[in-house]
């Protein structure tokens, strides 16, 4: 007969693992990122947007502005995910000062789109607006797409793609079935995921 546990005796804590499974990506594969044009004098002709992106100065602040190209676009859980130096700051191009010489400095962006119909007509209109010098300043460091649903029309596939490679950094996160019934927890994240906000958070040249 087993002994009833004491329950005036300390328990030791479960651990629970920081990283879950891995997600793959049919749409990237085994790569993370894709690698485009660095600044928009080496973009391909791009026809100039009709209506200029709108911009906003954020004023003093040193680190990294995630920008959402349409509501609902993932921002704010991009933000959580990468930590505190990160901060979301809606869907205005952002010019900020340095906190030390107070000048305007180049603030890395990283834009953020769904997959949706929406958030692909989005990232189209901004990277028109990039590519023929319309937002300056500030430096774009990375264009995230983040999948809209379990599965993806083979059109929808194409137009990310080809997004992807017009920015200095594209990157794909793949569609998390697990996030619509909690916010991610950045403490406990699939590999890819945890290697794609590294790699984010990773400072470019």
């Amino acid at each position: 007969m087993s002994a009833l546990p004491n329950p005036f005796t300390a328990t030791k804590p479960i651990k629970t693992s920081e990283t879950l499974p891995d997600v793959r990506d049919e749409l990237m594969g085994k790569d993370l990122l894709v690698t485009g044009p660095t600044t928009p004098g080496l973009s391909p002709t791009l026809e100039a947007p009709q209506t200029p992106w709108p911009h906003q100065d954020i004023g003093v602040f040193e680190g990294q502005a995630i920008m959402g190209l349409h509501g609902g676009a993932g921002a704010t859980t991009l933000t959580a995910l990468l930590g505190p130096a990160a901060a979301d700051i809606g869907q205005a191009w952002p010019h900020s000062h340095s906190t030390r010489t107070q000048a305007t400095w180049p603030l890395p962006v990283i834009a953020v789109a769904r997959t949706d119909h929406t958030g692909l007509s989005a990232a189209e209109r901004f990277i028109r607006s990039w590519a023929n010098g319309q937002l300056t300043d500030s430096k774009l460091s990375a264009l995230v797409l983040i999948e809209a649903g379990p599965r993806t029309s083979e059109a929808r596939k194409k137009a990310t793609k080809r997004l992807l490679r017009m920015v200095p950094r594209g990157v794909h996160i793949p569609w998390m079935d697990s996030w619509l019934d909690t916010p991610p927890d950045p403490n406990r994240l699939p590999g890819r995921i945890k290697r794609i906000i590294k790699l984010l958070n990773t400072p470019t040249q």
